[in-house]
């Protein structure tokens, strides 16, 4: 067994890149959500606040795909802390479920907004520095207006992103309060 995980195993703690990663994330998906919701409610269509803000989003989004990348990768190579004692069957499905989903959504919300992006011709760009086309420009496909279908399902699995990251929340906190001290595991509080 590798020191890192003999390490990790010692003190019931995901490791130090793994922490990272999962924090990072964390704030991207603030940044997202704030900077979806400032661009719809807050800017007229094709401002340059609105230009600005959608262009944020976009960097921020290529930013989230490289860690998810990075994130499944340690997942891969670095087992996690076993959870604790005293979680019941169901605890344990519901965690896995949890945070299976937080893999799968964030995956696929991306590349709705990847596919967005470039079905409508706009490009894809890491702070100006353009990314590889992924999806072709097209306007339908089979009858279906392509940009509106993968914004309004980018959109949809995006608020049910944020319902998932907010039972996570809220599990974490219940496991707390009930004496399993999961917050320890990524590195808040102590055990």
């Amino acid at each position: 067994m590798s020191e890192i995980n003999q390490n990790r195993n010692l003190n019931n703690q995901y490791s130090f890149s793994v922490k990272t990663i999962h924090w990072l994330m964390a704030l991207g998906f603030v940044l997202m959500w704030s900077s979806g919701y400032l661009m719809h409610g807050f800017f007229a269509e094709d401002s340059a606040g609105e230009e600005f803000i959608f262009a944020m989003h976009i960097s921020i989004g290529v930013l989230l795909a490289m860690l998810l990348l990075a994130r499944i990768a340690a997942r891969a190579l670095i087992k996690p802390p076993e959870l604790p004692e005293g979680f019941t069957a169901l605890d344990k499905r519901m965690a896995h479920a949890g945070h299976l989903a937080l893999y799968i959504l964030p995956a696929v919300i991306i590349t709705l907004g990847w596919a967005e992006t470039d079905f409508g011709g706009h490009g894809v760009t890491l702070f100006g520095i353009p990314m590889p086309k992924l999806f072709p420009t097209m306007d339908t496909w089979m009858g279906i207006k392509l940009e509106d279908f993968t914004s309004e399902n980018h959109e949809i699995l995006a608020w049910t992103l944020l319902a998932v990251v907010v039972l996570h929340v809220a599990a974490a906190v219940k496991h707390r309060m009930a004496g399993h001290d999961v917050l320890y595991r990524m590195g808040i509080g102590k055990k």
